[in-house]
Parts: C-alpha cells; structure tokens; sequence
C-alpha cells in the first residue's frame, strides 16, 4: 500500500522557506499544497524548487488556513504577521512550523503559547542553531560534566559589513515589521544561552544605539573598497531601498546586555552589524576549564583546567550545517508525529528573553522577567 503523503501549507515564501527544499526533496512522502506570498513569483519559485507541481498559488493567506489537503502550516511570514497566521493555523486544526523569532511582542507571544496550549497540536520553531553539529557537541560536553558547571558566559553576534547593510536595506531595519533587532537576528543566540544554561534569566540589563549606519557615515564605502568592490552594498534584495546609511529605520546596530539566570549563571551579549572581523562566538567560563565556540570559522576548542585545548573543526553551511538537520528533523515530525527539538515553548522563552533585553535598553533600567514567566507558567 502507497504510504499517505503528507501536505504543507506555506505562508510566506521568502529566501527562508526555500529550507521546505531539503523537506520535500528527501522525502517523497512530502508535497506543498499551497503557497500564500504577495509576491508571486515568490510563490512560483518555491513550488517549483520544491517540486510540489500540483501546489496551488493562493491570494490570501485564509486560503491555505482553508486547504482541506494541509495537515500542517509553514509560517515563514514577516515577524509582525505571525501571530495571526499561528493563531489561525492552530484554530483550523494545523499543526505548525513557525521561523522565528515567535512575535515582535511579549504580549503576541503570549497569545501564541495560549493558543498553542489548548490544542494537542505539533509546533515547532525555526531556531536552526540548535540543530548545528557544532552547537549539539557544545550541549554534549557540558551535559558530560567534561568542564565542569557553567559560571558564566560572553558571547556576541558582529557580522559583516555586507549582512549589517542588508538588514539596513530591507524589511528588518523597521521595528514594526521585524522587532528589533536583538529579536529579529539574536534570538537564535538567546535560545542556545537558555538551552546551554537549562535555566531561564531573572533580569536583563541593556545599552545601544543607531551611531554606524547614519546619513554621516555614508561617505565611508567610498573609502574602502575593495578591488571595485563596495563592502556596503548588501546582499541582493528585489524590494530593498538604495542606501544603508540613509535608510528610514528605527533599529539600533550596536547593543550590548547582561543577563543574570535562575540559577546564577551571568551572561554578557554584544551585536553590532558591521565588522571587518565577523565573529559569533560564546566563551564559557566553567569551575573545571573553558570552551570556544565560534560559527563564522566552525571552530570549538576545549581545555580543562591544566591540560592542553584540544579544537575541533565542523563544516557546514552559514547555519553551522542547522540548515540539513532541521529539515530533516521536520520531515520525521510531520511523517511520525514525532515531538520537535525546538518547539513553541522555546520559540516562546528565546523571543521574550530578546523583548525584555531591548524594554531594558529603551527605558535604561534593569528589567525583572520573573512577572513575566509568573505570567507565562515559566
């Protein structure tokens, strides 16, 4: 007997949905049956590219909420739309993939988790990191006691200055599409923090500001070329605007904050957007030794306290290799019902932790989250 295929539904058919490739194309048993984006040559090339040929194109997003054939939703919408497109799906039986970050507020998050509560449906949130093989042997040597307990951590996210640029040209550098900009980029870093810690953070404290991609500082590509090339001009974007620097936004590129969790581990997280040295990397700071791990070079290397480090290199894509796992982790979800590694309830805590990090920046006191988790059964 022919094994019953399965049907997704997909809102949003941007550069990241292109990820349902790696789910349909390994996975015969696995078709798109229809595709929501207001672009739709966005919708066109995700079908094909997924080869999902009898996939319908639809007009509004209701339309794959509706499609009778679906048995779960793709959500890779604006962050601002997904607390509708989540709720809806929910509503209508669906189980859900979500991209992160959750929402852009600690209020839609809520309403989300609420939601999600009331059903006994899958949900599973794009948090990519945590399926990268680099990251999985980080979890691996601290569950092993190798280095001992966790005393604290300094980890960041510096990019380059060609993905600072793209941000500053497209969708994300408005916050009331994208939240800002700690939730839309660094939430994946904030859920690893809260995975590795295997605590959640009472208070978070903040400073930033917008003082690099500024009207002022639009002279500097025309100094720094390299050989014809302008290190600002970003990534290709059919529907981003001219210029970085004069850009209408409202987020910040430089942010630094400190965390204090639950069980007294104490974090420090700097991002800026634009670096001739791109860095992403977390020092663990432990009772028996010290751990590095790095993205941009794929590097971790371990030392206990009187011995030797030892480094080992991963390979992968810019996800850390995320990019295949999750995919593949996925299809075994909407094959086998199996429970997601990363569900709502972490989409939930890594885009609250990045919420309140940024609520402190903007009122410049230290913000308590306890309420918060009292509020949310956290």
């Amino acid at each position: 007997m022919k094994e019953k295929e399965r049907k997704i539904g997909v809102i949003g058919a941007g550069g990241r949905s292109h990820l349902l490739e790696n789910v349909t194309n390994k996975h015969p048993g696995i078709k798109i049956s229809s595709v929501f984006d207001p672009d739709k040559e966005r919708s066109k090339s995700l079908i094909d590219a997924t080869h999902s040929v009898e996939a319908k194109i639809c007009g509004r997003f209701e339309d794959v909420i509706e499609d009778k054939n679906c048995e779960w939703i793709a959500v890779f919408s604006p962050n601002h739309c997904h607390k509708e497109h989540i709720i809806a799906a929910f509503e209508a039986g669906k189980h859900v993939f979500a991209e992160k970050p959750l929402a852009t507020t600690i209020d839609d998050c809520e309403a989300i988790y609420k939601a999600h509560k009331k059903t006994s449906l899958l949900f599973a949130t794009g948090f990519v990191l945590r399926y990268s093989p680099l990251y999985r042997k980080v979890k691996e040597i601290l569950e092993s006691g190798e280095i001992g307990k966790i005393l604290s951590i300094d980890a960041n996210e510096n990019v380059a200055p060609d993905h600072g640029s793209y941000i500053m040209k497209n969708w994300r550098r408005l916050a009331k599409f994208a939240g800002p900009h700690i939730l839309e980029k660094c939430c994946h870093d904030l859920d690893l923090l809260n995975w590795f810690i295997e605590s959640l953070p009472s208070k978070a404290a903040s400073f930033g500001g917008l003082d690099f991609f500024t009207p002022e500082n639009k002279h500097i590509p025309s100094k720094i070329k390299i050989e014809g090339q302008n290190p600002f001009a970003g990534w290709p974007d059919p529907h981003g605007v001219a210029c970085p620097f004069e850009s209408e936004k409202d987020i910040i590129d430089n942010q630094v904050a400190i965390l204090q969790y639950r069980n007294k581990v104490r974090v420090t997280f700097q991002a800026t957007l634009s670096n001739a040295i791109p860095e992403r990397r977390m020092y663990f700071s432990c009772t028996e030794g010290t751990m590095i791990a790095e993205l941009y070079s794929l590097s971790l290397k371990v030392a206990k306290i009187g011995e030797k480090a030892r480094e080992i290199i991963f390979s992968g894509d810019m996800h850390g290799g995320g990019d295949g796992v999750i995919a593949s982790e996925l299809a075994d979800s909407i094959l086998n019902s199996s429970k997601p590694k990363s569900s709502g309830v972490e989409g939930l805590r890594g885009s609250v932790v990045a919420l309140a990090i940024d609520e402190a920046r903007l009122k410049e006191k230290v913000f308590d989250l306890e309420p918060v988790w009292k509020r949310l059964g956290q």
